[in-house]
């Protein structure tokens, strides 16, 4: 004979089968957020699928903080960042103090290819050697940060890339503002050690910015410039013009400013 079954225990179970069971309104998914239709909380819905690739975690002591860049060594990859920490610069050297580096330092400056599209984007590196069998201290200029910048000349020697004329007048608020006081940042590299900067170069001429856009300079870094269209085809003469301090050098600069023959011309 088949078991009755209690009445109690059926009612029970079509109570849950109906959805009978009501969550406390305590309960924190049960927020002003649910929706509700007729008075009845609707199914939840499963999150979102989130197509973000899941992340490793740290190793041990490793907070996830970008580690400094050292100020000295074999090799230094990243000059521009050891140069931009705090931790880099250094009190007491005059800046016209100046000694013979020529028998020490071997600056070199190669580009990524060896033709530059008009107005394209070329890579630039820049490697520091130290020749010799101690290590070489380098002095570079920060206000408050590393400037490096570019200069191109014609075969001849003349200026390819210049605003034409003069540079205009500051605005006042600019011209007149505190300049920031420059330091100097030192690395020190080790016995046939090297340093390396890249930076990034653009095949084009400049003109002279706009009034507006001048108000927004900084303070002792010089009239604004903006591109003003592409170099014209050639074969040119590309200087970097680096904050590098404290080396004697002649009156072309063949320390502190490193140059390469470069070729603008369609790919």
């Amino acid at each position: 004979m088949r078991p009755i079954v209690n009445s109690s225990c059926a009612l029970l179970f079509a109570l849950v089968a109906c959805g009978g069971s009501k969550k406390s309104a305590d309960s924190p998914s049960n927020g002003d957020d649910t929706a509700v239709d007729g008075g009845v909380a609707s199914t939840e819905l499963p999150p979102p699928h989130d197509s973000t690739p899941p992340t490793s975690p740290p190793a041990p002591g490793d907070d996830g903080a970008k580690k400094p860049t050292s100020c000295g060594g074999f090799d230094i990859a990243d000059l521009g960042s050891a140069l931009s920490q705090a931790a880099c610069e250094v009190q007491g050297p005059a800046l016209n103090d100046q000694k013979d580096l020529k028998d020490k330092l071997e600056i070199k400056t190669a580009v990524d290819s060896p033709r530059i599209a008009p107005g394209s984007t070329a890579t630039v590196t820049i490697t520091f050697k130290n020749k010799s069998k101690g290590e070489l201290p380098l002095n570079f200029v920060v206000d408050p940060e590393p400037r490096f910048d570019f200069e191109v000349y014609s075969l001849k020697g003349a200026r390819v890339d210049a605003p034409a004329g003069n540079a205009p007048s500051l605005p006042p608020e600019v011209a007149n503002a505190s300049v920031p006081e420059p330091k100097v940042a030192r690395v020190t590299l080790a016995p046939l050690g090297t340093a390396r900067l890249v930076l990034k170069w653009n095949a084009v001429k400049y003109k002279w910015a706009s009034k507006e856009r001048a108000k927004g300079a900084l303070p002792g870094r010089g009239y604004p410039r903006d591109p003003a269209g592409p170099l014209a085809k050639g074969a040119y003469v590309l200087r970097v013009i680096t904050p590098l301090t404290g080396v004697f050098e002649g009156v072309d600069h063949e320390m502190s400013q490193p140059r390469v023959q470069i070729n603008v011309a369609p790919l």
